[in-house]
């Protein structure tokens, strides 16, 4: 009788659920890490359609697990937990999702020959599941189900499952789209560094090792992944401007002269000209380049900015810079050892680094202590 009440019904969503539907699309179009768009997803279909748990399940070849899901407040967690695999034949309404190519849905939960056992055990009395596509596969399945209650399952909920999985199938290949691009152009500017590493005699690796720092130490300071991207681009070309310092002065092993030092310096301001003629570079990628030698207490250079004044993304890269600059071998120092080098970055906190970054640095490298290392060989800092 429900069946045939919802067949009376309008299929497509009403005004209500439409004007919901169009403000999540909004939504999920601001957010940028794959991770971000589906949990929103989940949470957005609990509240609005009314479930108790909801969660995403990819399918990995003859398997699925759940990589992701949302409970209502006071729900318990299912069973198999998150990232636990499980046949696809033993997947229930999931395989069937799977094998129909649209959405699966039982009112009636326990009483369906594709239910899964365990969820029965745990109280579902209701469930939909439908696919979400890549490249005209099933990759993957949104899930809702509602714990010790009956809940209708109707047309509209049904559709509207649809486009949510619709509209996140896009965002998704939107996002791996532009990721592909993201690390070609990474690639490239990774291939620059190491060009300009060679030239500078600087010791192998620097580039990406510090770049790669950053990028945790980013993380570790809660930024987001276009954030990240920028750090790790600006990270890349950050001498870039030293290709237009003579090799008499780049390659001087010994201490460089007031005139020498000032040409040095210029290579911040030069490669922020010469990067700010890439189309595509970020306002973030090219403050990472020109300020990268600023100073927390406003004795750095080119502009002698001070504290936050200093773009965030320079200040988290100078800490990495600087650090892999002590531990390694260079033409005008000896290699400092990693405890000397790690209590030098705390000693400098709040007058070369930022507090913040410096602490999150620290955690980053598990000190639970103050070492009491003297630093070893030359301490001159000679080139920058």
């Amino acid at each position: 009788m429900q069946l045939r009440k919802e067949r009376l019904k309008e299929v497509t969503p009403g005004q209500r659920e439409a004007d919901s539907f169009v403000t999540f699309s909004q939504e999920l179009e601001a957010l940028h890490d794959p991770g971000d768009l589906i949990q929103h997803a989940l949470n957005r279909l609990l509240s609005v359609l009314n479930f108790d748990q909801a969660a995403y399940a990819i399918i990995d070849g003859n398997e699925v697990f759940f990589s992701q899901q949302a409970l209502r407040e006071g729900v318990p967690a299912p069973q198999p937990a998150l990232n636990v695999r499980v046949p696809l034949t033993e997947a229930g309404l999931i395989d069937t999702a799977q094998r129909t190519r649209t959405t699966a849905w039982s009112t009636d939960y326990p009483s369906t020959s594709d239910n899964m056992a365990i969820m029965v055990v745990q109280g579902v009395k209701s469930a939909v599941v439908t696919p979400v596509f890549s490249h005209g596969q099933v990759a993957a399945v949104i899930v809702l189900r509602a714990v010790n209650r009956w809940q209708t399952i109707t047309p509209q909920m049904r559709k509207i499952m649809e486009l949510t999985a619709l509209r996140l199938e896009h965002a998704l290949e939107l996002r791996r789209a532009v990721g592909e691009v993201r690390s070609t152009l990474e690639a490239g500017m990774l291939t620059l560094g190491l060009v300009l590493e060679a030239r500078d005699f600087e010791t192998s690796g620097h580039t990406h090792r510090a770049a790669m720092m950053a990028a945790q130490l980013g993380e570790q300071l809660d930024l987001n992944t276009t954030d990240l991207h920028h750090l790790r681009q600006g990270a890349y070309l950050h001498d870039l401007g030293k290709l237009c310092v003579p090799d008499q002065i780049l390659r001087k092993p010994g201490k460089l002269t007031p005139e020498e030092w000032t040409t040095m310096q210029s290579h911040v301001v030069q490669g922020h000209d010469l990067a700010a003629r890439i189309a595509g570079l970020s306002a973030e990628t090219l403050g990472v380049i020109r300020s990268h030698h600023e100073r927390w207490d406003g004795s750095g250079y080119p502009d002698s900015l001070a504290g936050t004044d200093i773009p965030l993304s320079a200040r988290i890269f100078a800490v990495c810079d600087v650090y892999d600059a002590l531990i390694s071998q260079r033409p005008y120092k000896a290699a400092w050892s990693h405890e000397a080098a790690v209590l030098e970055i705390e000693r400098q906190s709040g007058h070369h680094f930022d507090p913040d970054v410096v602490r999150a640095f620290l955690g980053l490298m598990g000190r639970a202590v103050n070492f009491q290392i003297e630093p070893t060989g030359n301490q001159e800092s000679g080139h920058p």
